[in-house]
This record gives structure tokens, C-alpha cells and sequence, in this order.
């Protein structure tokens, strides 16, 4: 992938994000797992490139996600893990890396595919997001499993607490389930 521009960055990736955070359309704990300065952060950013994101502060203490961040305290070794895996890949040249590894990391304790539970608007933005930040992910990747099962299975086979199903993904019975066509 080219070189993307900070304003690239946030316009093909963060600004939908935003926006769908926004409308409750995402499964983001308060202020998208950053700091709130690390949120007031990419918020100045938007705006230093002329784009515009609007994110009502309410949004950010909401019944749903003080809950969501709430249960989220039951499953901080699994979100370390992510952000480890996420931070090994990473590319230093992406401006956006760190905010893609914690967005990324929290968006894959959600229930649904990973490209709804972080608000983008279809799969292949989420595969654009993973080949900017995360190429060697995106390269290894192959075969173009859904990415949540992606990231898990390397955790598996990194020797994480996590059941591998099967010897190989051919032989696994949920083989469609990783592989088949989303819809």
C-alpha cells in the first residue's frame, strides 16, 4: 500500500469510525479505549485537516458503554494480548499506529465481525486499515480469513490460552464460518 497522508489516515479510517461511535454503532468503550486526551488528540487532529468529526461528550458516559467498560475489566489479559500481537506488527510510518492497535484490540471483544463492531462501512476498509498498519499481518493473511479469527488464531499458535479447534483450518469444522462470504 501507498503512503497515506495524516489526512488520508483520518479521513478513510478514523472518520467513519467516529461517525458511526457517534450514532452507538460500535462496540467502543468511552473515548474508543484512548485516554480522553488521546481522544481530544485525534479530535485537533481531524480538525487541523480541515475534516470535521463530531463526538457529543455524552456519548462517552453513556449507560451502554460504562457497562460495555465495566465488563471489560474481566477480559484486560486478552485485550493485552491483542495490543501485543497488534504493536509487534505495527508499521512506524503510519501516524495513526497506536490508536489502530487499541481501536483494533477493543473492537475484537465485540461479538460481531470486526468491521461492524468498530463502526467502518464494509470489510475491505477494515483489510485497507490492517494492510496500512499492520503489512505483515495483512501479508500473512492470505487467504483472507475474517480478521477477528485471524488475530485469534495467531494468538493460538503464539501459545495463547486459546482452543485452536483443529490441527489446520481445513480440517476444522467451522471452516465456513472463517471463510465464507459475509454477509
Amino acid at each position: 500500500m501507498t503512503a497515506l497522508t495524516r489526512a488520508q489516515e483520518l479521513s478513510q479510517f478514523w472518520q467513519p469510525i467516529c461517525h458511526s461511535y457517534q450514532q452507538g454503532l460500535t462496540v467502543l468503550p468511552p473515548f474508543l479505549g484512548l485516554s480522553a486526551e488521546g481522544f481530544q488528540a485525534l479530535c485537533d487532529d481531524f480538525a487541523s485537516v480541515g475534516l470535521t468529526v463530531i463526538v457529543d461528550t455524552a456519548q462517552h458516559h453513556s449507560p451502554v458503554r460504562r457497562l460495555r467498560n465495566d465488563l471489560l475489566v474481566m477480559r484486560e489479559p486478552e485485550l493485552q494480548e491483542l495490543l501485543d500481537l497488534l504493536h509487534q506488527h505495527s508499521n512506524p510510518d503510519a501516524h495513526y499506529q497506536q490508536l489502530a492497535a487499541t481501536v483494533i484490540a477493543y473492537g475484537c471483544l465485540g461479538s460481531q465481525h470486526l468491521w461492524k463492531d468498530l463502526g467502518l462501512p464494509e470489510r475491505p476498509r477494515l483489510s485497507q486499515l490492517f494492510a496500512w498498519y499492520f503489512p505483515a499481518l495483512f501479508q500473512r493473511n492470505d487467504r483472507n480469513m475474517r480478521w477477528k479469527r485471524f488475530l485469534y488464531k495467531q494468538l493460538c499458535e503464539s501459545g495463547g490460552d486459546y482452543v485452536c479447534r483443529a490441527p489446520s483450518c481445513e480440517q476444522c469444522s467451522t471452516y465456513a464460518e472463517c471463510f465464507g462470504p459475509e454477509s
